[in-house]
This record gives structure tokens, C-alpha cells and sequence, in this order.
């Protein structure tokens, strides 16, 4: 028995193997937010670890003694039942905001979306635009592509190294392993866990990206059961857009039976996730903004 059904009307489509997203940089308001914001979170997740209070490490969970210090509050074993009782207030905070504001959590304030654009950003600043970054995979392996591709996974690695340790460090104190390190006195256990951690962001941040989202990330997939009519979501006006297909400038759309939508694809090339919008709400969405991108044969703003 075979079903005639559009890939786009599936609720949860099968995997395919795909190629990699070549993404276009964008510009504008909501990804100056999304920059933003991506930063001042890396840098807070860094600096937390070197922030004092009363003579100790602000936060610490150090394994070692058992004890979970964060600024002054010291937990115990015993006492986790209260950060039960927080992971569950930041559970339900994130489903209210998600009914509220759709997957905002997914395109501003996720650790895989900061990690996999910082490394994007990187990659922009290596090997070019998208279109350069196209055409460097596609040529054959010179110099230039080996100094570039060498030079980029360096800067990588090294961002891996350095989130790693910066998370290791809310589990021993900061100054201890960071002089450790510089004197190169880790302990095996030590080392295991920076490198699996640095294995681990170098391949979800630089190869995983979004597929980190789409298949193991289950967010993503009960997404819609806390959705309802007025929760805020960044979509393509079909009904404004279409019938979408190229025209000169001065030409009437309506003349050719056209809606604003030009098909230039620079909404499907800016995406993260490598979707076209205009299909409908698709679950690999994240709600960045992307979409203000697109360039549309009107004044009354995207399509």
C-alpha cells in the first residue's frame, strides 16, 4: 500500500543522509539580539567559576567532599531535593515561555545553538563567505585549502579545550585546575573528562550541528503539544507570498499572478537548520528570526 504524502506534510519525517549546511551570514535586528546574547552567555559560563564569595568559589559542585556550594548555600546529598524542586520550576518556566514565545529557548539561549554558531562564525571568518566556503570544499586539496581547513579546526579545538575545562571547573576549583594545567599536573581522571568533554563540544558544535537537534534532541519533537493558537511564531504569510517566482522591479505582481515572494532562497540559505519556511511550521525550526532575511518585493516588511 503506498501513501501519497508531501515530505512536508509529515509530522516526524524519516532521516536522510543530507550534505552540509552552508549557512549565509545575516544581519539585523533579531541577530543582534541572538549574537548578543550568545556572547554574554559564553562569557558568563566562563567567568562564573573565578567569581569569589566570601574567600570560596561562588559556585562549586565539588564530587569530592559532596557538597554543592553556590554563592554562601552550601547543599548536601540530603538537601538535593531542592534542586529537584529547581529543575522542575526551570522545566515548567521553559514550557510557559516555549507556549508563549514558541522555541525561543532552542534559537537564543541553547548551548548547541551559541556553540554551533560560534564555530560557524569562526568558519565565516577562515574560509569566507558561503559561496567561498562552497567552492573551497569543492576544489581540489592545495595549499590554501589545507592552510585554511588546518587553521580552522585549530581555532576549534581550541574553543573545545577551553569550554571543557571552563565546565570541569564548576566541579573543581578553578585555580586548583587551571594550575594543574599550566604545570601540566592533571591526574587521568582529569584529563579523561576535559577531553571527552572537548571531544564531545568539537563534534556536536563543528559536525553534528543541527542534526544534533533534529534526531537526539527531543525538545524539538513534542514541541507542538505546547503550542496553541497564540503562541508567537516566527512563519511564512502564504497567502502574501504566493505565488512566489522572480519578476523584474517595476513589474505588477499581481499583472503576473504573483504574490511578494521573489524565490531568491535566501530564507532557506540563513536558516540554521537548513529548512525552507515556507514550508509550514516544521519541528526542526528553533524561532531564531532567520527569516527577516529574505528580501520581498513590498514595504510592509517580510513575507
Amino acid at each position: 500500500m503506498k501513501f501519497d504524502i508531501k515530505e512536508e506534510d509529515m509530522i516526524i519525517k524519516p532521516y536522510k543522509e543530507e550534505g552540509p549546511i552552508y549557512i549565509r551570514e545575516q544581519k539585523g535586528f533579531f541577530q543582534r539580539i541572538r549574537r548578543n546574547l550568545g556572547w554574554l552567555l559564553m562569557l558568563s559560563f566562563i567567568a562564573i567559576p573565578w567569581i569569589q564569595y566570601n574567600g570560596q568559589q561562588a559556585v562549586l559542585l565539588d564530587v569530592a567532599t559532596q557538597k554543592f556550594t553556590i554563592f554562601g548555600l552550601t547543599l548536601l546529598p540530603q538537601d538535593f531535593m531542592i534542586l529537584a524542586m529547581l529543575f522542575m520550576v526551570g522545566a515548567f518556566a521553559l514550557f510557559f515561555v516555549t507556549n508563549w514565545l514558541g522555541r525561543v529557548w532552542c534559537g537564543y539561549t541553547c548551548p548547541q545553538t551559541i556553540w554551533m554558531l560560534m564555530f560557524s562564525w569562526v568558519e565565516q571568518r577562515i574560509e569566507g563567505t558561503r559561496n567561498q566556503r562552497i567552492k573551497l570544499d569543492k576544489s581540489p586539496w592545495d595549499i590554501t585549502k589545507w592552510r585554511k581547513k588546518i587553521t580552522k579546526h585549530s581555532a576549534w579545538l581550541v574553543i573545545s579545550l577551553l569550554t571543557a575545562t571552563s565546565f570541569l571547573a564548576y566541579f573543581i576549583p578553578a585555580k586548583t585546575l587551571y594550575l594543574e594545567m599550566v604545570n601540566f599536573e592533571w591526574s587521568g581522571i582529569t584529563s579523561f573528562w576535559v577531553f571527552l568533554f572537548a571531544f564531545c563540544t568539537y563534534g556536536n558544535a563543528g559536525f553534528l550541528r543541527e542534526k544534533m537537534c533534529t534526531v537526539a534532541c527531543p525538545y524539538s519533537r513534542f514541541q507542538s503539544v505546547m503550542f496553541d493558537k497564540d503562541t508567537l511564531v516566527v512563519t511564512y504569510d502564504s497567502e502574501r507570498g504566493e505565488n512566489r517566482g522572480p519578476r523584474k522591479r517595476k513589474a505588477d505582481p499581481k499583472a503576473l499572478n504573483l504574490g511578494d515572494c521573489v524565490d531568491c532562497n535566501l530564507c532557506v540559505e540563513v536558516c540554521p537548520a537548513g529548512i525552507d519556511i515556507r514550508n509550514g511550521l516544521q519541528y526542526e525550526c528553533i524561532n531564531c528570526g532567520c527569516i527577516f532575511r529574505s528580501i520581498v518585493n513590498s514595504d510592509s516588511g517580510p513575507s
